[in-house]
C-alpha cells in the first residue's frame, strides 16, 4: 500500500468513525433521554454486551489472524492457494455463527443468568436476547466481511458498518419506543445487524468474484495450521471480553441503573479510540502483516516508532481533558429526559477514569497489533490473562468503597499492565527496539500532557459552576478545553519538537491527501 492510498484509507476510516461516532452518542443520549438509568436500561445493556461481545471476538480474531494468514500464504503458494484457505476459514465461521445464533433464540435464559440478576431483570434480559439473536449470527457475518474486505485493502465498506448498525437502533426507538418500550431498542440492534450485512455484501461480493467466485469449503492444507494460531488469539480476544462483562456483574449488584451509568461512561471514555485510534491503525496493520511476511522488520519497527508517538501526542491529551471535565461532558451528553442529575453524577465518577486510560488504551492496540503481526499470539494470551486476573481482584477491591468508579479505576490501571508487559514482549521479539527510546518519547510527551492538565484543571477551579443549561457547559468546556491545548502544545514544542512536528506531518497529508485525487 502507498502512501496515498494509506492516507486516503485513514481518511475514509476516520471520516466513518467520526460519523459512527456522532451516532453511537446520539445513541446513548437517546436511550438515556427516553427509558433513563433505570432496571429496564440495564436489562437492555446486558442483553447487547452478549451480541457485541460476540461480534467483538470474531471481529478481533477474524482481522487479527485472516490478514496475516492471507498475506503469508498468498507468499507461500499464490493468490488461489490464499483465497481457498479463506473460504475454508469462512465456512465454519458460519456454521459456528448459525448454531450460535439458533441457541440463543431457542434458549436465551441460559445466557441471561449468567448476569445472576434479580428475576425481574434476568426474565426481561432473556425476552430481549430472543429479539437479538439474528444480530448475533449476523454481526458475525459482518465480521467476517470485514477481515475478507480489509485484506484487500478496501476500507470504506467495514469502516461503515459502525454507521448503520447505530442508525439502525435509532430507527427501533424512534419508531417503537412509545408501543413496545425497552424491546423497540432491541428490535433496532437486529435492524442495524441487518443494514451492516447489506451494507457490505456488494463490495465482498465483487472481491469474491475477482479472486475467482464463490468456492465455499472446509478443507485446506493450511487449515490445521490456521486452527492452532487461531486458538491463542480467540482465547485473548475471549479473555478481553471477560472483563466487559464482570463489570457488568459487579455493578448489577449495586443499586438498579448502575449498570446503565457504567454503560454511559464507557461509551464516552471510547469514543477516542472509535475517532482516531481506529482510523490511523485499521490501515496500517495490513501494511505492518506484509511488512513481516516480507521480512522487513526494520521497515515494521520505524512504522511502530512513528505511531506510536502521534497515538501518544493525540491521547495525553485527551485523557486528561476527559478526567478534568468528566462531570461536564457527561451533562452535556447525557443530562436530558430522564437522565436527572443523579444519572449524570454516577456516570462522570466512572469517566474520569475511563478517561486517563485512553493514553494506555492507545499504546496498547497498537502493541497488540504489532505483536499480531509477528505471530506473538501466546505473548498476547499471557498479557491478556494477567490483565484479566487483575482487574477482577481490583474489582473485588474497589467495588466496595467506590462502587462503578472503583471499576473504572481498576480497569485503568489493568489496561497500563497491560501495555507495559506488551511493549516488553515487542521487545524480547525485536531487539533492535530501544525500550529506553520508547520510554523518553512517551515521557517527553506525559511531561507536556502534565503542563497542559495542570492549566486545565487551575481554569476549571475558578472558573464559575456552570449548572446544566447546554451554552454555560459548552461555554466552560471550550475555556477549560482552550487552556490545556494551548499550554500542552507550547510544552510540546518545547520538550517534544520531533513528535510534535512528525504529527503535523501525519496531519497535513491526510488533508492533502483527502483533497488530492486518486492514485
Amino acid at each position: 500500500m502507498t502512501v496515498r492510498r494509506l492516507a486516503r484509507a485513514a481518511a475514509v476510516v476516520a471520516l466513518f468513525g467520526l460519523i459512527s461516532r456522532l451516532l453511537g452518542f446520539v445513541r446513548e443520549i437517546v436511550l438515556a433521554g427516553v427509558y433513563g438509568a433505570t432496571a429496564e436500561t440495564d436489562a437492555y445493556v446486558s442483553a447487547l454486551l452478549l451480541v457485541n461481545t460476540v461480534a467483538a471476538v470474531l471481529l478481533y480474531t477474524l482481522v487479527t489472524l485472516v490478514i496475516p494468514v492471507f498475506q503469508q500464504e498468498r507468499e507461500r503458494a499464490g493468490p488461489p492457494s490464499a483465497w481457498r484457505l479463506l473460504w475454508a476459514i469462512a465456512g465454519w465461521v458460519g456454521v459456528v455463527l448459525i448454531a450460535l445464533g439458533a441457541f440463543v433464540a431457542i434458549w436465551p435464559e441460559i445466557p441471561a443468568a449468567l448476569y445472576n440478576l434479580d428475576p425481574e431483570r434476568a426474565a426481561l434480559t432473556a425476552d430481549l436476547l430472543r429479539i437479538m439473536a439474528p444480530a448475533l449470527m449476523l454481526q458475525g457475518f459482518s465480521a467476517l466481511f470485514t477481515a475478507m474486505l480489509q485484506v484487500h485493502g478496501r476500507f470504506a465498506g467495514p469502516a461503515a458498518v459502525g454507521v448503520a448498525f447505530n442508525a439502525g437502533i435509532l430507527i427501533g426507538v424512534a419508531v417503537g419506543s412509545g408501543s413496545l418500550g425497552i424491546e423497540a431498542a432491541a428490535w433496532g440492534v437486529t435492524l442495524g445487524a441487518v443494514l451492516q450485512v447489506l451494507l457490505q455484501l456488494p463490495q465482498f461480493v465483487r472481491e469474491a468474484r475477482a479472486g475467482g467466485g464463490f468456492r465455499p469449503r472446509f478443507r485446506h492444507p493450511r487449515l490445521t495450521v490456521t486452527l492452532a494460531l487461531a486458538l491463542p488469539v480467540v482465547g485473548a480476544s475471549v479473555l478481553q471480553q471477560v472483563n466487559a462483562f464482570t463489570d457488568k456483574l459487579f455493578a448489577s449488584t449495586l443499586e438498579p441503573g448502575r449498570v446503565a451509568a457504567l454503560s454511559f461512561a464507557q461509551a464516552l471514555g471510547s469514543a477516542p479510540r472509535s475517532a482516531l485510534l481506529f482510523p490511523l491503525l485499521t490501515p496500517l496493520f495490513p501494511l505492518i502483516a506484509r511488512f513481516m511476511a516480507e521480512g522487513r522488520e526494520g521497515d515494521m519497527l520505524d512504522a511502530f516508532r512513528r505511531a506510536a508517538g502521534l497515538l501518544a501526542l493525540v491521547s495525553i491529551p485527551i485523557s486528561l481533558y476527559l478526567a478534568v471535565a468528566a462531570t461536564e461532558i457527561t451533562q452535556l451528553a447525557f443530562g436530558r429526559g430522564k437522565c436527572d442529575a443523579e444519572c449524570v453524577s454516577q456516570t462522570a465518577a466512572p469517566l474520569v477514569f475511563y478517561g486517563l486510560a485512553v493514553w494506555a488504551n492507545f499504546l496498547g492496540y497498537l502493541l497488540n497489533r504489532s505483536l499480531s503481526a509477528a505471530n506473538r499470539a501466546r505473548d498476547i494470551m499471557i498479557a491478556t490473562v494477567v490483565t484479566v486476573v487483575l482487574t477482577i481482584v481490583l474489582d473485588i477491591i474497589l467495588l466496595g468503597p467506590m462502587e462503578q468508579a472503583g471499576l473504572a479505576l481498576a480497569s485503568a490501571i489493568a489496561v497500563t499492565v497491560n501495555t507495559l508487559m506488551t511493549l516488553w514482549f515487542l521487545r524480547r521479539r525485536f531487539p533492535s527496539l530501544s525500550l529506553r527510546g520508547v520510554a523518553a518519547q512517551q515521557g517527553r510527551l506525559a511531561l507536556a500532557g502534565v503542563a497542559g492538565g495542570a492549566a486545565a484543571l487551575a481554569l476549571s477551579l475558578t472558573l464559575p459552576d456552570p449548572g446544566t443549561r447546554p451554552l454555560p457547559v459548552t461555554g466552560w468546556l471550550i475555556a477549560v478545553g482552550l487552556a490545556g491545548g494551548v499550554v500542552y502544545l507550547v510544552a510540546t514544542r518545547l520538550v517534544a519538537p520531533r513528535e510534535l512536528a512528525e504529527g503535523r506531518r501525519a496531519a497535513g497529508a491526510l488533508v492533502r491527501r483527502r483533497r488530492s485525487r486518486p492514485a
